[in-house]
């Protein structure tokens, strides 16, 4: 069986749907030298994965991740692709997001080891403010799930014992 999508333009696997790029690095830095590196890197493990890898060299951590139903080769592709793209559009920007129709790349400059937290700016920094919020969101989310639980509890043991007075009443 054959069939095709009409009425929509067709899109190629690697057309660049969004990209993000955020701070620019010093010259002289040797960022983009360790940046090209994670990314070489990148390229190679993304062809043994199954479509997803993550390292990092030398503060600079790297992820390329494609959809599903790509199959390795041709994500390995993709991302070769995005790669190639980040260079170029993001030129000698710390961080950057590129999303291509069938693959992702992302890159950040992270001075303090990996980076544990995201924030709208893509700016991995585990010092970022988006941080302590996540942290205070956690601690409200905790302590509401706590009152809820003493909460029902306790309306449950009140039924229990409406239902021994009605019992008793007996």
């Amino acid at each position: 069986m054959l069939y095709e999508v009409s009425g929509f333009p067709q899109i190629s696997g690697m057309e660049m749907m969004f990209k993000t790029c955020s701070g620019k690095n010093a010259p002289g830095s040797g960022f983009e030298e360790r940046r090209d590196t994670a990314f070489s890197t990148l390229e190679n493990g993304m062809a043994s994965s199954n479509g997803f890898y993550t390292t990092s060299y030398q503060s600079v951590y790297t992820m390329g991740q494609c959809e599903g139903d790509v199959g390795s080769a041709d994500c390995a592709d993709c991302v070769k692709n995005a790669v190639q793209k980040a260079q170029v559009e993001c030129g000698s920007s710390v961080s950057g997001q590129i999303f291509l129709h069938k693959c992702f790349i992302s890159y950040s400059n992270s001075p303090n080891g990996v980076p544990r937290t995201s924030s709208s700016s893509s700016d991995w920094s585990p010092s970022s403010s988006s941080g302590s919020g996540q942290n205070v969101g956690k601690t409200v989310a905790i302590i509401l799930g706590g009152v809820a639980g003493v909460g029902f509890i306790l309306i449950c043991v009140l039924f229990a014992r409406n239902l021994m007075k009605k019992h008793d009443d007996y």
